[in-house]
């Protein structure tokens, strides 16, 4: 024979109610969906975010050694070589040897990939727009604000805390 069995009440501080609304949950949540947005935006102009990654770094550094990227993004030198290669083949990057050390390659921006990468990010600020639609200016700033100190908090030093972001930009 079972014992009989109490029917659960919701209670007005339920657990459940409690982890819904945890800042930290809620930041899990909504980053789920800033991921899928952003990546859908990147994807639309066939690049994955390590892509788009690429041509932001080169972008605003005006071109780096193969080793660098490798350095900057945290990530494996083979995979470096597999997101370069499609970029290359159409025409958004060229890695030419270094003349003053031929073991180095040279990663720079084409003016194909400066307008590859303008577009994509248009459409990065799209997304990004429609995901924060319902926060005026101030509340944006404000957010930005908050996440970059948390940032800062999460982080021993500068170097890992944009390790962190970069990581963060990877989706994955």
């Amino acid at each position: 024979m079972t014992p009989p069995t109490t029917p659960i009440t919701p209670s007005s501080g339920s657990v459940l109610d409690e982890h819904r609304t945890s800042p930290g949950l809620l930041l899990a949540l909504i980053g789920q969906e800033a991921m899928r947005r952003l990546r859908d935006a990147h994807t639309a102009h066939n690049l994955k975010p390590r892509q788009f990654q690429i041509l932001g770094l080169l972008h605003d550094h005006g071109g780096l050694a193969q080793r660098d990227l490798v350095g900057t993004m945290g990530v494996d030198p083979s995979i470096i070589v597999t997101l370069l290669n499609p970029l290359e083949a159409d025409g958004l990057v060229a890695r030419e040897r270094d003349p003053a050390d031929r073991r180095r390659h040279l990663v720079t921006l084409t003016a194909a990939g400066e307008r590859h990468l303008a577009d994509a990010s248009a459409a990065q600020k799209q997304a990004e727009d429609a995901l924060f639609a319902a926060l005026d200016t101030d509340q944006r700033e404000q957010l930005r604000d908050l996440l970059l100190a948390l940032r800062d908090g999460l982080a021993v030093d500068p170097e890992s805390a944009c390790s962190a972001v970069a990581e963060t930009v990877r989706y994955g």
